[in-house]
């Protein structure tokens, strides 16, 4: 698959595929290891899938329509637009507000919203970096962080690896106001995401987003976090587990999620080597994970 080019202009593509719902989840994950983006998925029939990118050159295209076609793709639409009409694309989407743990405590509201109640909410646009909270691994785990919220009521210093639109993490500033966030996403569009969605919700002066891995962590060398989230796929899990888990402090948390269920054997033996004890959460189709570091592991 070629390289996937910026053109250098304000305007971005979004691709739509359609499929029969058998076949969305092999699509879903190949285009979320190929194309290394995350994809909005509506259920049908048919079942629909969205991801944005920078524009494609003609040949990207027909070259991305063969491969998703050979997969059961049955449909294929790119629609191009400027960045002021991100918000009208999510509307389309149907981007709504929903609400998290027992009760409901804390709401997640698009942009465009407006909830007047004094009730802990945070606001979300997500621009091109899909992470809204409808998808089963970003809504579980929202509610592990609002059950770890409510039975230690402390937070501390967070770590969202993958934020995507820094959903989970600001979702943690929210719950805990004394709790500090760094953010971490290797594609620009999540990093300017998360920024933004940071301001948009008064946190901006918590919260430290960055680029990569290694601009963290040659800054900060090796400062522990009292919860890391890694909302990510199973590749980068398996790959980056040891490092966070090594940066979780003592009684601190570690939630990790995006792994397929038919890669959910390979993650849970590499989490065994971290710790033999951890929570399993399966979904529809991926597993959700909490571990706990022992107050005494140093």
């Amino acid at each position: 698959m070629p390289h996937l080019s910026s053109s250098g202009s304000d305007r971005y593509e979004i691709l739509t595929v359609t499929c029969a719902t058998d076949d969305s989840f092999v699509l879903e994950r190949w285009i979320a290891d190929t194309l290394q983006t995350p994809v909005l998925v509506e259920d049908g029939p048919p079942s629909r899938l969205s991801f944005g990118c920078p524009a494609f050159t003609s040949l990207e295209i027909l070259l991305l329509d063969e491969a998703l076609r050979s997969l059961g793709a049955q449909d294929f639409r790119l629609d191009s637009f400027e960045r002021k009409d991100w918000q009208e694309l999510w509307k389309e989407q149907g981007f709504k507000r929903f609400s998290v743990g027992r009760g409901h405590l804390l709401t997640i509201l698009p942009a465009w919203d407006y909830d007047p109640a004094p009730t802990p909410k945070i606001t979300i646009d997500p621009h091109v970096a899909f992470g809204t909270g409808w998808h089963e691994t970003t809504r579980q785990c929202l509610e592990l962080v609002w059950e770890i919220s409510q039975t230690q009521q402390f937070l501390g210093k967070v770590l969202d690896f993958g934020s995507g639109t820094g959903i989970l993490g600001i979702a943690a500033l929210r719950l805990d106001p004394a709790a500090t966030l760094v953010a971490i996403d290797n594609d620009p569009y999540a990093v300017e995401a998360t920024t933004a969605n940071l301001a948009q919700n008064g946190l901006e002066e918590r919260g430290e987003v960055y680029g990569k891995w290694d601009e963290y962590s040659s800054d900060r060398g090796g400062s522990p976090f009292q919860l890391v989230l890694a909302n990510v796929t199973e590749g980068v899990v398996i790959t980056m587990a040891e490092s966070l888990w090594e940066r979780v402090s003592p009684g601190g948390w570690f939630i990790l999620s995006g792994v397929a269920k038919n890669q959910g054997e390979v993650v849970e033996k590499k989490l065994r080597t971290l710790r033999e004890g951890f929570e399993s959460y399966p979904g529809h189709g991926y597993h959700t994970y909490r571990l706990r570091k022992d107050a005494g592991n140093e």
